[in-house]
């Protein structure tokens, strides 16, 4: 098993369009072919905000998506979809109805409004952007990208304490198997290391140097902790692979990469977060389902942990990537 670029994955395509200066993004997955792909899903937590996760249902008619959105600006930005259905339309990718192809593309929303400008949110110009940027296969790293850029995690005690998120990703090849993740990390809770637990970006102390500890802080509190910050998180993210899946094989493999966010993220499926992981799979080659689980999980794990490591400070939001120098 080898660690490769995602560009390695026949047929997909990944652009992304932020806003730095307002702090909101999003994330375009695309499947370039004229079948598309296999898709899944599965939605935890308490708060999610979701477009076209009911057409993944196994019993549902279309199987096939062409495009997976991830992006900000909470049900505001739900409208960015648009954007990715017109591109898509345009290069003549979707479901066949006669008259045109009506693009299939499930999306998933993160609340990033109270971070920079909460009056911008990703729409569907930002969006056609993102795929624009897929295609001419604009070069991008981990952090404060694309679905990540507004991004923040543990936010038990508010903003003021909370540290940047980002968008990470992660992507494995196992001889013709390919199985990457692409993640925007928002949690209610703390990110630790999946080698040692060790906490990698969370929820921090007054001194703004050491961290709080979320699961503690609540265990050991007289009285249940009243958050500051509620329904305003989620962790969505995308497991890419060119197995050959049946569309209920597709849902499980969602189902089981969720285990990656409760390795690495805690607390993690709180009732004020959505979190939700989507599948593309290509159908080009045949794979194991344990193997492809055991896959999807360690590059899940992976592509959280580098959202946040590679996170800068941004909003006055203190961010791995620059405590790592400080300190």
């Amino acid at each position: 098993m080898e660690r490769v670029n995602f560009a390695a994955i026949p047929s997909i395509k990944i652009g992304h369009m932020q806003n730095l200066s307002a702090g909101t993004g999003c994330t375009v997955i695309i499947c370039d072919n004229p079948t598309g792909a296999v898709g899944g899903v599965d939605v935890r937590g308490g708060a999610p905000g979701t477009r076209e996760t009911d057409v993944l249902r196994s019993e549902n008619t279309v199987e096939r998506i062409n495009a997976v959105l991830l992006a900000g600006g909470s049900a505001f930005g739900l409208d960015a979809a648009g954007g990715v259905m017109q591109f898509l339309e345009e290069k003549g990718i979707g479901y066949d109805v006669g008259v045109t192809k009506v693009p299939i593309v499930p999306q998933a929303i993160l609340f990033d409004l109270t971070f920079g400008d909460h009056r911008v949110r990703p729409d569907k110009m930002m969006a056609y952007q993102a795929c624009q940027n897929a295609y001419s296969q604009t070069p991008w790293t981990d952090g404060n990208t694309g679905a990540g850029a507004g991004a923040t995690v543990g936010k038990i005690k508010g903003m003021a304490y909370a540290m940047k998120g980002g968008l990470g990703s992660c992507c494995y090849r196992l001889k013709d198997l390919y199985v990457g993740a692409i993640v925007a990390v928002n949690a209610f809770g703390d990110v630790v290391s999946p080698a040692n637990g060790a906490i990698v970006a969370g929820a921090l102390q007054a001194d703004k140097k050491t961290f709080l500890n979320t699961e503690s802080f609540t265990v050991t509190m007289d009285k249940p902790a009243t958050p500051k910050v509620t329904l305003e998180n989620t962790t969505i993210g995308v497991i890419v692979t060119n197995a050959r899946l049946t569309k209920p094989q597709a849902n499980k493999l969602a189902a089981l990469t969720q285990n990656a966010y409760a390795r690495v993220i805690r607390p993690v499926h709180t009732i004020h977060d959505g979190d939700t992981v989507f599948t593309l799979a290509t159908a080009e080659v045949t794979a194991d389902m344990t193997l492809l689980g055991i896959l999807a999980i360690r590059a899940m794990e992976q592509a959280i942990v580098s959202s946040v490591q590679q996170a800068a400070t941004l909003h006055g939001v203190p961010g791995a990537a620059d405590r790592r120098k400080a300190y």
